[in-house]
């Protein structure tokens, strides 16, 4: 390690002993001690939440849906539930996601405080992360993930887990077995009292995912008719296996004191299959990728009466492999690419919020984060073949949260960002919301931000096609929006609309170049506008219990650079239209799940031509449905469930050259004790 990375190390501590620091100092304002306060029995710890007026542009996934959606991955449920774009390369394969016609790198993803984001290539492969490890999932849209973090031009998705404190003891077993050899198990243990609380999960996953296709992109010519044979295929070299462990303990320490601990342990394999347009048999072109990460969030928290002390200390170690090889006949494999990655990631927050009376509160915070990454081709023959490298992350921000009377209330924030050390972008936020009558369920927001995305380190030092001249993303966002909740009788209807405007300067885009690997660049104007809206209509009729949901999307993601050839066109993958529909029946002891989702044309070239079947993907619907029945076990409960997914048969891709699977099943089992 040469004298500037130890340099940067040295910072990167003395940045941390300050949380320690301002931990240990015994400051009234800051802790506001309770040593005169008579102690009653333990109680549960409820912080002050904001008002709701402040809650933003925000989704939040319900109980029932996260329950339905246990034994599915994040992208499922995301494309389900939400107007996020997931880009999927392949069942079980990497899936990355598009929110507000961003790119994946601008939608951050966070696990307790943790960020899943790798440092290398920026963006979260949203096929790994279990639905199971996780009891709630939000999201923040636009300018509303400022109060997170800087750098996600689209948007935060926040996935959380808590304690169940009135638990002593409880668990669930689901066991699932589906098309093309898949087999989904999961196991949770939960134990605990007023005072501590143990939740224990498992998960296993895997399947052959050998399911037969129609290939349209490797045809044969008929000469008699001059019509095209297309040949029914088979997703070889497609398998793969995951499986993880996660602990979470909780503690109170007191009533006005909290500490928690969470530890995610996984393991992921999986083939790479060849693409559509391969001719070569199946002993060519054998890919095969691993990964193993640990995850770990320690936190703790000190409650006062106007006042609220966070601190956050996490470690997120990512290994990964990607190795490339041929088969040869009576010889050893001849391995091509046999290339490694080994991420460590420490991350630091501290957050404290001050009530300074019934409408004013005061929030500031800082993160103090360090990335270091190793990655290497060990069968390169060039003399560099990749890279080593350190970088510090450090933020710092205040909030001020106003409610000047019933009707409005404001929201400004200001956030300094740091690289190694080094000044990036002074960002702030201005937030309005207006209730025309308190008495009525009806808010209206408008929100002005200034936000920055800085290169990954792959961005930056990818070897070949690095680009060390990048300069980061700068975005001004704008949001409007309306939601309201009215009930009536039996019934409740929900709706939300939000139109959002946000002008990007210094876009970064990986294009292929005439050395023949690929390169990122920036693109001086990227401008992605559109609306969405929101549905939700829920209650009873007679003795059945409904629930509809829908969003719909329109996004508008077009270069405006002078003189750029791409001029005015949509960026490439980037639907203009999507939408979604969730119906859930129930009567007695019986449910029904109806989910469609619709998405138009994309576009895989910066250019939009039309001119071959490879300019484009078609649109397409899909349909699922989910049928299941609960019997009670003495006082536990046990359900039986079947799905099928793509009830039509449709035949449709997300990724150029990857096929999806046509219908198929799963059927799974749940106990719960």
């Amino acid at each position: 390690m040469n004298l500037d990375n130890i340099t940067i190390l040295v910072k990167f501590f003395l940045a941390i002993g300050i949380f320690w620091l301002i931990l240990a100092s015994d400051n009234p304002v800051m802790a506001q001690s309770l040593k005169d306060t008579l102690l009653l029995q333990p109680v549960q710890i409820i912080g002050k939440k904001v008002p709701k007026d402040f809650n933003e542009t925000r989704t939040e996934i319900d109980s029932m849906a996260l329950a339905k959606s246990s034994m599915v991955r994040l992208s499922e449920l995301l494309s389900q539930n939400t107007p996020i774009f997931i880009k999927e390369y392949g069942r079980g394969a990497m899936a990355t996601a598009s929110f507000r016609g961003t790119a994946p790198s601008h939608t951050k993803v966070t696990w307790n405080g943790l960020e899943l984001n790798s440092p290398m290539l920026g963006m979260v492969d949203f096929s790994l992360i279990p639905v199971y490890f996780t009891d709630d999932v939000k999201l923040l849209h636009g300018s509303s993930s400022m109060s997170e973090s800087a750098g996600a031009l689209g948007g935060t998705i926040l996935l959380e887990n808590s304690a169940d404190w009135n638990n002593t003891l409880s668990g669930k077993l689901l066991s699932g077995i589906g098309s093309y050899q898949t087999l989904d198990e999961y196991a949770q243990f939960n134990v605990g009292n007023r005072k501590f609380q143990s939740k224990s999960a498992f998960f296993y996953n895997a399947s052959q995912n050998d399911f037969k296709f129609l290939n349209k992109l490797n045809a044969e010519l008929d000469p008699l008719t001059g019509n095209y044979i297309y040949h029914t295929d088979r997703n070889k070299n497609a398998d793969y296996l995951n499986y993880g462990f996660l602990q979470e303990i909780y503690f109170q320490a007191g009533s006005n004191q909290s500490f928690s601990l969470k530890t995610w342990l996984q393991h992921n394999e999986r083939s790479i299959p060849q693409l559509l347009t391969n001719e070569s048999d199946a002993s060519a072109n054998i890919n095969r990728q691993t990964e193993n990460a640990l995850r770990s969030v320690a936190e703790w928290k000190r409650f006062g009466p106007h006042s609220r002390l966070s601190v956050q200390s996490a470690l997120n170690l990512q290994n990964s492999a990607y190795r490339l090889e041929n088969r040869v006949s009576g010889a050893p494999n001849q391995v091509v690419i046999d290339a490694d990655a080994k991420i460590l990631s420490l991350l630091n927050k501290l957050s404290y919020r001050y009530q300074l009376n019934n409408l004013t509160t005061l929030v500031t915070g800082l993160d103090a984060n360090l990335h270091k990454v190793v990655s290497g081709n060990h069968q390169s023959s060039a003399q560099l073949t990749g890279y080593n490298k350190i970088r510090t992350e450090n933020s710092l921000f205040g909030e001020l949260e106003s409610k000047f009377n019933l009707n409005w209330s404001a929201v400004f924030l200001l956030r300094e960002e740091l690289i190694n050390f080094k000044h990036q972008a002074l960002l702030p936020l201005l937030r309005i919301s207006y209730r025309p009558n308190p008495d009525k369920p009806l808010v209206l927001t408008g929100s002005i931000a200034g936000n920055s995305h800085p290169p990954t380190l792959n961005d930056l030092y990818y070897i070949p096609g690095g680009n060390p001249n990048l300069k980061s993303e700068k975005g001004r966002q704008i949001d409007l929006g309306s939601k309201s909740d009215f009930p009536a009788g039996n019934h409740r209807l929900h709706t939300g609309i939000s139109l959002f405007y946000s002008n990007v300067n210094n876009w970064i885009i990986w294009l292929p170049t005439f050395q023949g690997y690929w390169e990122p660049k920036n693109i001086e104007k990227v401008v992605s506008s559109g609306v969405e809206a929101n549905v939700g209509l829920n209650g009873n009729f007679r003795s059945i219990r409904y629930d509809l949901k829908g969003n719909y999307a329109f996004t508008r993601t077009v270069n405006l650079s002078e003189n750029d050839p791409a001029y005015g066109k949509q960026l490439p993958y980037i639907p203009k239209n999507s939408a979604n529909l969730n119906l859930h029946l129930s009567y007695s002891q019986v449910y029904f799940d109806w989910m469609w989702n619709y998405y138009s044309k994309r576009f895989t070239t910066t250019a939009n031509s039309q001119e071959t079947i490879s300019d484009y993907l078609y649109p397409y619907f899909m349909n699922n449905l989910q049928v299941g029945s609960t019997f009670p076990v003495g006082t536990n409960k046990l359900t039986a469930e079947c799905k099928v997914l793509n009830i039509f048969n449709e035949d449709y891709r997300t990724v150029l050259q990857r096929p999806m699977p046509g219908r198929n099943f799963q059927f799974v089992l749940r106990y719960d004790f």
